[in-house]
């Protein structure tokens, strides 16, 4: 009597353990690509944290704005200052992890209710 596996044996074998790794490769893809966006919403929100920290560093005044102001389409040009974000990093109030953010771009903060917000486009940061 010969020992060992018959070929239907390992075909089932190799078919099964396929199927495990493709289950296991998908469950660390998606751990992986949620582990990508909450890096981008932290950064994002970083930068919109650090360019108010920034803007009251500089003692940069800004009226009182409407409460109905809009960031993404600014009206008056006292109520909001551009901050960007190359300054934000070489003065040392920002790190630019893994460089996900655009040194060119720009952060917007305003004034509104007596309070300085700020205003980060979500496509100011990628991969």
């Amino acid at each position: 009597m010969k020992k060992g596996f018959t070929l239907v044996e390992l075909l089932t074998v190799i078919a099964i353990l396929g199927i495990v790794m493709t289950l296991a490769g998908t469950a660390v893809f998606k751990i992986m690509d949620e582990s990508r966006n909450k890096l981008l919403e932290e950064q994002l929100d970083g930068l919109a944290d650090t360019a108010v920290t920034y803007v009251i560093s500089k003692k940069t005044y800004l009226k009182n704005c409407s409460n109905s102001f809009d960031p993404k389409a600014p009206n008056e040009s006292s109520c909001f200052v551009k901050v960007k974000v190359s300054d934000l990093v070489s003065s040392g109030f920002f790190e630019n992890t893994n460089n996900l953010c655009d040194l060119n771009g720009e952060v917007i903060v305003y004034k509104s209710s007596g309070e300085l917000k700020s205003f980060v486009s979500s496509e100011l940061c990628s991969y």
